[in-house]
């Protein structure tokens, strides 16, 4: 036992991921989305939490907090010009939680009930882009798949994620956690298969947008009390992380986008997720092109024949293995770091990348890095 308690101390001390800072691409803003403040169930204030998020290298959050929305004034307080808060809300159903991205106190004030298709149509109608929230969790599943009135779904959440763990795996990341809690949490990565199921389910009806939420609370709750800040917004900010590429428009910087741009963005499906704690994954493409139009993430192009899917990771250590659906269905599968693939015909294109885990007790297992929004090629 107590070999194994020091090969895992050994293996948190002796294994270095890489640095968070990338290379992002013009408009390409990284952040995090659904993240919990002291004003519900988390630890930190809005400020400590956009300090924790600067020092992650983000450049937006998005603020959930459960059944309220913060003030107006809150978030032009703490909404530098450098720094993009988007407000919203985590909504609580009869089936299930949602996020109702882009309301805020003076928009939507959540009435009485817990009907899910009420409440989704009337935070969409004060403004609000609804995404359905864990829908596959442990708890707070989501029940009503014939709801219409949201925008998306939460492909990973990290505590959904984390919760399916074996109890081999949750004891080896809380022994590398106090020397290493980057690597402590991407330990617990895993693809969540059920979701991208549902996902391409649910996109074979109408285009529904795909992210990753955080669900940061840094507090350890046992029956309502606070017993440890854990794990810290710093470490969780630093897993898997929302890559918004905001559009280039004439006349403005797509750079410096605020809060409305980039979750108008997010809502078109123009982004991609990466758990960035693996390696960081700014600069990555998946494009659609032809002679005469090219097509990203969340975008639409005619088909026609002789177009190209082009897929390109930035460069690691070791290669990533690209994986490439079509309507759900896979279509190629190869240990490269760039791949152009012929588009045999219309469809829904979406990319997957996978890195093996650093470190001994990685087991060198492939691990979700990078899922990417759906191109439609239409007839």
């Amino acid at each position: 036992m107590v070999g194994f308690v020091l090969t895992v101390w050994l293996d948190g001390f002796l294994t270095r991921l890489p640095s968070l800072a990338g290379a992002p691409a013009r408009g390409e803003r990284v952040g995090v989305i659904h993240v919990h403040t002291n004003a519900s169930c988390g630890s930190g204030t809005l400020s400590q939490v956009i300090a924790a998020a600067k020092e992650a290298d983000l450049s937006f959050l998005a603020i959930t907090d459960h059944n309220l929305t913060l003030s107006d004034a809150e978030v032009a307080a703490a909404d530098p010009p450098e720094f993009a808060v988007i407000d919203g809300e985590e909504v609580s159903t009869a089936s299930g939680h949602y996020l109702a991205l882009g309301v805020s106190d003076s928009r939507w004030i959540r009435g009485p009930g817990y009907d899910a298709r009420a409440l989704l149509a009337s935070s969409r109608a004060h403004g609000a882009v609804n995404f359905i929230a864990h829908p596959y969790g442990l708890r707070d599943r989501w029940s009503d798949w014939g709801a219409q009135d949201y925008d998306g779904i939460e492909i990973f959440n990290d505590d959904a994620i984390w919760r399916k763990n074996k109890i081999i795996d949750i004891a080896i990341a809380a022994l590398i956690y106090p020397v290493n809690s980057r690597l402590a949490l991407l330990r617990l990565a895993r693809t969540p298969n059920e979701n991208f199921a549902k996902w391409d389910e649910l996109l074979a009806e109408r285009p529904v947008a795909g992210i990753c939420g955080s669900d940061a609370h840094a507090n350890l709750l046992f029956d309502r009390f606070s017993i440890a800040h854990f794990p810290s917004y710093l470490s969780v900010f630093s897993l898997a992380r929302q890559h918004v590429l905001v559009p280039d428009v004439a006349g403005q910087d797509p750079d410096k986008a605020g809060a409305d741009e980039i979750l108008e963005a997010i809502k078109s499906g123009n982004s991609f997720c990466a758990v960035d704690a693996l390696a960081p994954a700014e600069g990555f493409t998946q494009t659609v092109s032809s002679a005469t139009a090219s097509a990203g993430p969340g975008n639409t192009i005619p088909w026609r024949e002789g177009e190209v899917l082009h897929v390109k990771v930035p460069s690691v250590a070791n290669s990533a293995v690209i994986r490439v659906l079509r309507d759900g269905r896979e279509i190629a599968r190869q240990e490269t770091q760039s791949l152009d693939l012929p588009i045999p015909g219309p469809g829904r294109y979406r990319t997957e990348a996978y890195l093996r885990q650093p470190g001994l007790t990685g087991w060198r297992r492939w691990t979700l890095w990078i899922f990417a929004n759906p191109i439609y090629v239409t007839r």
